[in-house]
């Protein structure tokens, strides 16, 4: 910090004296931004489906960007207003850097590139609104320096404009991009794409675990980090794709019934069920899982068929036997600590790669989520495609 990001968070922040209009405005807004800008972008996938795709290349941008910042604010370890004594932290924030801002780079990354669409510049002008708003209440509520947002927009611009170049440079060097693409997309809508997905994320959780905290801060793992963020991200992601495509065995009721339960995982990702009343998240979840049984139960002839020659189908099973080891892995080492496993130098590898497994895989599931609904997509593309002929 210098004098004058220090006169600026004097002039902009709270203090110990806030207006509490002003500060239930400023918490308003810095809990509840990041839901407002996914709310603008599922209605942006919504009433203009030409520009779906481009909302989902956003989409996991925002993901990206969210891990870019938090590892650049590891690096950097820029202590926050609150954790310096200057204000006390008006809104709940764990003590970690904040040095560049990852809301300010999320959303400015987002923001700037919407603007680079011609037909969604007005998306890009709400989100950048949005973005602007939180810079504002964040600085209030006395968790971030005016500078540390100044360095998230700025990442943001970087990342968008990164993007943005990389994207006109294939478009250059690649003059038939589908056919360019084709072993792609052949590779993703294999049946083994599922399986390998979770084999690459196990990999990286390995490396990360054993990395960590060495090279790696343990901060990208913590509550709020960056690979939990990307989870949400992703099941965003994963909805509104569901929501986007026609896949031709699911009913409106069907879809609804599967964004459910993939927005309650969201939710709870976020520790949504540990608020006031967040219990009721696993109703939704209950209500959907009854229906889509019973869906099941009713279509159980085709289902069998569709288990055995869909890539999808095992995309599923995969994303099940996922479900079942995060579980596993969140419960083991509260088991291993009592038998006192954990005891000794090893006892913090440990501990790190048990918490990077769980955490990963925990991104691996609506990453397999969005991965099984493409799938369906293209298997039917293929289907209409073959009775053309």
């Amino acid at each position: 910090m210098n004098s004058l990001d220090l006169a600026l968070f004097d002039t902009l922040a709270a203090g110990f004296s806030p207006s509490p209009t002003l500060l239930w405005l400023a918490s308003a807004v810095a809990l509840g931004s990041s839901w407002a800008c996914a709310a603008v972008l599922a209605w942006a996938a919504w009433r203009r489906p030409p520009e779906r795709a481009c909302v989902l290349a956003v989409l996991a941008a925002g993901g990206a960007a969210s891990l870019i910042s938090h590892e650049i604010a590891a690096s950097v370890s820029a202590p926050r207003p609150f954790m310096v004594g200057l204000s006390p932290a008006h809104v709940p924030h764990g003590v970690r850097a904040g040095l560049p801002s990852t809301h300010a780079t999320v959303m400015f990354t987002m923001g700037f590139m919407l603007l680079l669409r011609r037909r969604l510049r007005d998306v890009g002008l709400v989100v950048l609104a949005v973005a602007t708003v939180t810079a504002w209440s964040r600085v209030y509520a006395g968790i971030h320096f005016p500078f540390d947002i100044a360095a998230g927009a700025l990442l943001g611009a970087c990342i968008a404009a990164a993007l943005f170049a990389l994207q006109v440079a294939g478009r250059r060097l690649v003059r038939t991009p589908a056919a360019a693409s084709s072993w792609a997309l052949h590779a993703l809508a294999g049946d083994k794409a599922g399986p390998s997905l979770v084999l690459m994320f196990a990999v990286a959780a390995a490396w990360i675990g054993l990395n960590t905290p060495l090279s790696i801060g343990p901060a990208i793992l913590e509550e709020s980090g960056p690979v939990e963020k990307s989870t949400v991200l992703l099941y965003l992601a994963a909805a509104a794709c569901l929501l986007a495509v026609r896949v031709v065995p699911l009913s409106r009721l069907d879809k609804t019934a599967i964004c459910t339960v993939l927005l309650a995982f969201a939710a709870r990702e976020l520790d949504g069920h540990l608020l006031r009343y967040g219990n009721l998240i696993f109703a939704p979840i209950a209500v959907a899982g009854v229906w889509l049984a019973r869906r099941a139960w009713a279509a159980r002839q085709g289902l069998r068929a569709w288990w055995q020659r869909r890539p999808e189908a095992t995309t599923v099973l995969t994303f099940a036997a996922v479900i079942g080891t995060a579980i596993v892995l969140d419960q083991v080492p509260a088991a291993l600590a009592d038998l006192g496993a954990f005891r000794g130098n090893p006892a913090g590898l440990y501990r790190n790669l048990m918490l990077s497994f769980e955490e990963v895989f925990e991104l691996a599931l609506p990453a397999l989520a969005l991965l099984g609904i493409m799938q369906a997509r293209w298997g039917m593309a293929v289907a209409e495609s073959g009775m053309r002929r």
